[in-house]
């Protein structure tokens, strides 16, 4: 994040407030800025805030960006700014609460008052937000079924932290259940999950005789869920 300060001016003053530094503090974290001097009553501390989207596996198939976006990371929510003493919060715009999407860029000018008499020291500028609900994925196993067999797939277990009904994949080497030739027409997700689609999507055949690795993509429920996760293919 990069922040930018600025004077809004209101009243005159007398006494001078001369801000040695400004810390922003953020998720247990401190952010330190340059100085500045206020000459005026109120004034304005312009922050230029991103909620970063990390790159998501979604976005490396062409065919499925028109359906899908991009698997977000949750939503900020700045509930409150606080400033502190001598200063005093007035206002910010937007107005709280502040909500940042993924991979939104926000700049919130936060208004404060100074004292009304001579300062020279810090200020901190707190954020604080409200977490997004999670959800915990735990998947001991990926079981391939297919109408002639049902295989287990090695080294299949994931761990994941997602918003609620978000999506994730699931890549399989399909030789561990069908063979050259075959074509799938059908994907089926055992509940709680949901088949949302696939790369290659529907209906492929199996045309590499050595390796053919299909990748599923797969909304996952809006509560915490552990055990196996089927995936059936016809």
């Amino acid at each position: 994040m990069r922040f930018s300060i600025s004077n809004l001016f209101k009243k005159k003053r007398d006494a001078s407030v001369v801000v040695t530094s400004i810390n922003l503090r953020w998720k247990g974290q401190m952010h330190a800025l340059g100085g500045m001097q206020i000459n005026e009553k109120r004034f304005t501390i312009a922050i230029p805030f991103q909620n970063k989207t990390q790159q998501d596996a979604l976005q490396q198939y062409a065919a499925l960006k028109e359906k899908f976006k991009a698997q977000e990371v949750p939503p900020i929510l700045i509930s409150s700014i606080q400033l502190s003493d001598p200063f005093k919060f007035v206002s910010v715009e937007p107005a709280l609460p502040i909500t940042v999407k993924s991979g939104e860029k926000v700049e919130m000018k936060v208004t404060g008052e100074a004292p009304a008499y001579g300062y020279s020291g810090p200020i901190t500028v707190t954020l604080s937000s409200s977490e997004a609900r999670m959800v915990k994925i735990q998947i001991n196993k990926v079981i391939l079924t297919t109408e002639r067999k049902s295989v287990e797939i090695e080294n299949s277990g994931v761990i994941l932290n997602m918003p609620p009904n978000g999506i994730f994949k699931n890549s399989i080497q399909m030789y561990k259940a069908l063979s050259y030739g075959d074509v799938v027409t059908n994907v089926i997700a055992s509940p709680p999950f949901e088949f949302e689609g696939a790369e290659p999507k529907l209906p492929f055949t199996i045309s590499e005789p050595s390796s053919y690795i299909v990748t599923f993509f797969i909304k996952a429920p809006d509560v915490d869920y552990a055990g196996p996760m089927e995936i059936k293919v016809e």
